[in-house]
């Protein structure tokens, strides 16, 4: 029965994709080699979503991320290497979801091409940006270039709270002027892009959350999605279990954070643009009472009760600005993009969600393989 059960989550998985396409009998087998992967610990199929990470330099000062101060660990692909990464994933995997972002990409003059090129190829796209140098012909080439979504960072529904978050006086101004370029522009060329927000709770902006919905609702946004506050990105918290003992962006009063998710949640009933499901809302609330619990769930991105183990193992694929390939954030480089074949890259990686997996030495969870 309980192979029976499984065979049924999987199909629930996939009964929305279309079979009889090419797209779609690629996504089925991947999904039963995911799950036997997640089951045997040994690696099969490959990713169902990969990260482009172009570059690491940044506009922005932010608070929660160090990006901006990491100094370069090699050349950066060129347009034509993400391009040959992109055609070479393709051929691997065929048209999974990917994510481009930085650093902030607009810094790079080729990124709407590298994102004009995955869309192209039918890769499902979410393009990520702060915003702050976006103008109108960026605007109008992103919203055509085919990619599905476009993400704006936005933590604060004022200059004082957005600005003190992104390190800059002017951020706030910068953001939403681009959020409104890109809205106008969707509108203007009738496309079905989406248009997002991103906010990061934390401390500073953590009791301004439904006001960010209002503001957001306001300008036309598709949905903004809340992430909570995580180990400073690129800093020596991602080695830290108690990183958020010293963190002064830690939500301390847990009455503030369950009062602006509850108005969340009614905000959503009430059909304002929250991206979150009910379930994530709710686990980021249990996530600030216990941080080192759902650490590896959170810090993942899987805001899913559900399912009991990180899926980046068997589910995600990062390329890094010089062409590292990881499973994580937290992880160190399997391969380089330059080397050559990326399926035999992932055959041959190193088995750390059995041994030493830098994210789960940080979780009170059980080992992946019980």
């Amino acid at each position: 029965m309980k192979g029976f059960s499984v065979m049924c989550n999987l199909l629930e998985k996939i009964r929305k994709v279309d079979l009889l396409s090419a797209k779609g009998r690629r996504h089925f087998i991947s999904k039963i080699l995911q799950e036997t992967a997640r089951r045997t610990g040994e690696s099969f199929g490959g990713p169902d979503s990969a990260i482009l990470v172009l570059t690491n330099r940044c506009n922005a000062r932010c608070v929660h991320c160090h990006s901006w101060k990491m100094k370069s660990t090699g050349k950066e692909l060129s347009d034509g290497e993400w391009k040959k990464t992109l055609d070479e994933l393709y051929r691997w995997v065929g048209a999974i979801d990917l994510a481009i972002t930085g650093g902030e990409t607009l810094l790079r003059p080729g990124a709407i091409d590298i994102a004009e090129h995955a869309a192209s190829l039918g890769f499902w796209v979410d393009y990520l940006t702060n915003g702050y140098i976006m103008n109108r012909e960026n605007a109008a080439r992103l919203v055509d270039s085919g990619v599905s979504r476009i993400n704006i960072s936005l933590d604060g529904s004022t200059p004082e709270i957005h600005n003190a978050v992104r390190g800059r006086d002017d951020f706030f101004d910068q953001s939403i002027n681009a959020l409104k370029m890109l809205v106008s522009e969707r509108d203007k060329q009738q496309r079905d892009v989406q248009i997002w927000g991103k906010t990061t709770i934390m401390n500073i902006n953590v009791g301004d959350l439904p006001n960010i919905i209002e503001l957001a609702a306001g300008i036309g946004l598709n949905g903004v999605l809340f992430q909570a506050l995580e180990p400073i990105y690129y800093s020596e918290e991602l080695t830290d279990p108690k990183w958020y003992q010293k963190n002064p962006l830690w939500v301390k009063d847990l009455s503030v954070v369950s009062n602006s998710l509850q108005r969340l949640r009614e905000q959503k009933e009430e059909g304002f643009p929250v991206a979150n499901t009910f379930e994530s809302l709710e686990m980021i609330r249990e996530y600030f009472r216990d941080p080192e619990g759902l650490s590896f769930k959170v810090h993942s991105h899987e805001y899913n009760k559900k399912k009991p183990d990180c899926t980046s193992w068997y589910k995600g694929l990062q390329f890094m600005p010089d062409g590292g390939m990881k499973m994580c954030l937290w992880m160190e480089p399997f391969a380089n993009a330059r080397e050559g074949s990326f399926r035999q890259a992932w055959r041959n990686r190193k088995k750390c969600w059995k041994e030493n997996c830098a994210m789960m030495q940080r979780s009170d969870e059980k080992d992946l393989d019980t």
